[in-house]
This record gives structure tokens, C-alpha cells and sequence, in this order.
């Protein structure tokens, strides 16, 4: 609840801000390396668009974070973005705001038998 920007009772805001600054750039400084590992061992060398999934990806602050740090598109993966669903048995709200959680489900969900 914290690193999506909710309230929690007994944790005080100002508190958690500059803890959750410091996972966001550990989180960066990871980033980095596997760009640089990308740039040094392929014949591409731009990255244009990153995708966040997990439950990491709505901390609060971290897509402009990323942004600036590497001048690149960040968008949340939504791996419902084409499945198709019945709004009247799913809030479509729901299912963007779990969605970036759900992509290993989604993607494992979406295999045939013998996939591998």
C-alpha cells in the first residue's frame, strides 16, 4: 500500500518519502546496469520505451523517475490490454490497476499445452 501512495495507519508520510526516493534509485541504478550490459553485448545501442510490470511498478514516483534518468518512454504493462473481458463481471478500474501484477499470470494463463 505504501509504494502505490496509500495511507497506512501508524506510518507517517513524510517519513516514508525519502526511504522510498532511496529504493527508487537502487531500483534506477539496477536499470543501468542491465543497459549498459545491453549496450556493451548488442549491435543496438537505444532503448526506447520501457515497460514496468510487478507490483514495483506503481511505487509512487518511480515512472518519472525513470523517465528522467534514461530519456526514455516508461509505460505500466497492462497484459489485459487485448484480452477481452466483460465489463459487467470486471471493473475495468480493477483490472488497470492490478494489471502490471498480473503479466507472469497472464502470459503463463495464455500458453498452450507443450509450450515451453
Amino acid at each position: 500500500a505504501l509504494k502505490r501512495g496509500e495511507r497506512v495507519e501508524g506510518a507517517a508520510p513524510e517519513n516514508l518519502h525519502p526511504i522510498i526516493q532511496a529504493v527508487s534509485e537502487n531500483i534506477a541504478l539496477e536499470i543501468q546496469k542491465t543497459f549498459d550490459f545491453f549496450r556493451a553485448t548488442s549491435t543496438e545501442d537505444r532503448i526506447d520505451r520501457i515497460f514496468l510490470s510487478g507490483g514495483t511498478a506503481k511505487i509512487q514516483g518511480l515512472r518519472d523517475l525513470l523517465t528522467d534518468r534514461f530519456e526514455a518512454g516508461v509505460e505500466l504493462l497492462n497484459p489485459f490490454n487485448n484480452v477481452t473481458y466483460n465489463p459487467k463481471d470486471f471493473d475495468p478500474d480493477f483490472i488497470n490497476d492490478v494489471g502490471p501484477s498480473a503479466a507472469i499470470a497472464v502470459g503463463l494463463a495464455a500458453r498452450k499445452v507443450g509450450d515451453r
